[in-house]
Formats: C-alpha cells, structure tokens, sequence
C-alpha cells in the first residue's frame, strides 16, 4: 500500500546568506518555491520528517525561523488564483 502524499506548505525567514542558500537547496530538493521564501510540496509523512531534518539542520533557531504547514486535501474546483504566475502540473492547491 502506498503511502498518502499531503500538501506541505514550507516558509522561512534566515538572516544569514550561507544558511538560507543550504536550506534552499534542501527544500528545492524536495517541492518547488511559491514565493521568496515559500516552497509548496506533495510529501508523504516519510519524507517531511526527512526534509525536516535537513532543514533543521541548516538554521540557527536563535536567529532564523522555519514553518512547516501540512494542509488537508481540497477539491481542485476551490482553487483560486490570482495574478500572474502559474500552478505546477503535479499540484492541486494553490496557496495565497
């Protein structure tokens, strides 16, 4: 069986150049970047803890901050989008 795949919201805020490009590179690894400092991904459970991990590890918690939002399934037909910019192919949320 399969594992379910839930749509992860990632944002951070990292005061030091050095460490924001690690933790880019991590979650580039892992979904593709929404905004700035926002990265939208399909994860199973498995993989966010992993992704987690990794991005743990390129912060300073004293100085930097990471929130990882995991949101519940919607129906396609309740997207909105606003603007330019388009959805990638493999979501079906889109977050504002």
């Amino acid at each position: 069986m399969s594992e379910k795949n839930y749509f992860t919201v990632i944002a951070y805020d990292v005061a030091n150049d050095k460490r924001r490009r690690a933790l880019v590179k991590v979650l580039e690894s892992f979904g593709e970047r929404a905004q700035e400092s926002v990265f939208e991904a399909w994860l199973t459970e498995r993989e966010r803890k992993k992704m987690e991990t990794k991005a743990h590890n390129c912060i300073d918690t004293a100085e930097d901050r990471l929130a990882i939002y995991v949101l519940p399934k919607i129906d396609r037909e309740a997207i909105v989008s606003v603007g330019q910019g388009s959805i990638a192919q493999d979501f079906t949320h889109l977050i504002l």
